[in-house]
């Protein structure tokens, strides 16, 4: 996920600890096996998996051909489906299962973006991004009394690029997203926290940049529409990046770095999942500016197309008394993300735009 702050939130969060949250009367589904999942023509695979109380949503199936590049694989198309049960999720995980249900390595997992399109961004006016994930990320869960609420009246949108970098062809694969789900019948509930994402290029439209040689920086500034405390963080980085800083320009301090974990080639196997809920959190505040920045150092002395990128993304608490803000769907930069996500032309984007944002007005 990607969320902060209440009077003694330290001792709410202290006592989540000790106190379970499961709830009796969730709601009656088939186990999820290794089997595809259900799903309308043009429908995004979704399911509640009682035995392991998740949400599941998939996406796929597509063919991977071996030793293939993103170009060389016939991509998923982006999907969208109703949430399945109303709730809280606290984290997920992505797995990757070929037509038989056996696993697929993640190293064929470019990106997975989880998006909730009737909800808007801290940073900027594009769909709000419940969670992102690469091949190096692994399974994300914060504190059990922290959750993002969902309810069946909420669509969920799910993208995945794939590649191959192995010598082994994988057939009908499928990206699958757990997230571990608090019921709405939950004697204990989770208090409510925000996902946030931020990125190195402007937030509606590629993210990819191409990566010069030798020592470079990127970075993107922008403005929280509200105030709060930032819990956790994680990034998302590609191969020979140094650095990933979050900076608050207002007040000339930086609030938060992180080092990728690579191989002796420079291929990042890690990134840090830093939380700050025994800090209270990290402040942010509504007006100050604040400054993404990601740092490489190429040493192939040659530019990298598409080589760069730079992603922040975690969940924050929101200060007493302000509001998330609504979607405004004909903002320039929400239109033009939709556009961008579905890949498809303008006019498609605009149609999709009015469908998702009359759904999700009342957000």
């Amino acid at each position: 996920m990607h969320g902060i702050h209440r009077n003694l939130a330290f001792h709410a969060v202290a006592g989540a600890l000790l106190v379970t949250q499961w709830g009796c009367g969730e709601p009656p589904a088939p186990q999820i096996g290794p089997e595809p999942l259900p799903s309308e023509e043009g429908e995004l695979g979704a399911g509640y998996d009682a035995g392991t109380r998740e949400l599941v949503l998939e996406l796929g199936p597509v063919d991977l051909p071996a030793n293939a590049d993103h170009h060389g694989v016939q991509q998923p198309e982006p999907r969208e489906a109703a949430v399945p049960a109303d709730g809280w999720v606290n984290g997920y995980r992505v797995e990757l299962l070929d037509k038989n249900g056996q696993p697929v390595p993640h190293s064929v997992m470019h990106h997975v973006n989880i998006i909730v399109p009737g909800r808007r961004e801290l940073f900027s006016q594009i769909m709000q991004r419940l969670g992102a994930a690469g091949s190096e990320t692994g399974p994300i869960r914060t504190p059990r009394l922290l959750g993002y609420p969902l309810t069946s009246a909420d669509r969920i949108l799910l993208t995945a690029m794939l590649h191959n970098p192995t010598a082994t062809a994988y057939e009908g694969v499928r990206v699958r997203v757990r997230f571990p789900h608090v019921a709405k019948s939950a004697f204990v509930r989770p208090l409510r926290v925000y996902p946030f994402y931020l990125d190195v290029m402007p937030p509606a439209g590629i993210h990819e940049y191409d990566l010069p040689a030798g020592k470079s920086e990127k970075s993107w500034e922008g403005e929280p529409a509200v105030s709060g405390r930032i819990l956790g963080m994680s990034g998302h980085v590609h191969k020979y990046a140094t650095s990933l800083r979050l900076e608050n320009v207002t007040e000339g301090r930086l609030l938060y770095e992180a080092k990728p974990l690579m191989d002796e080639a420079g291929n990042v196997t890690g990134m840090p999942q830093d939380m700050f809920v025994w800090k209270l959190g990290l402040p942010i505040v509504a007006g100050h500016v604040y400054r993404l920045t990601v740092a490489y150092d190429n040493p192939t002395g040659e530019m990298i197309p598409g080589g760069g990128m730079g992603a922040l993304g975690g969940i924050m608490l929101a200060k007493r008394g302000e509001e998330w803000p609504a979607i405004d769907p004909r903002h320039e930069e929400y239109m033009r993300d939709l556009e961008v996500t579905w890949r498809r032309d303008g006019s498609h984007a605009a149609k999709k735009e009015g469908a998702t944002a009359a759904g999700h007005a009342h957000h």
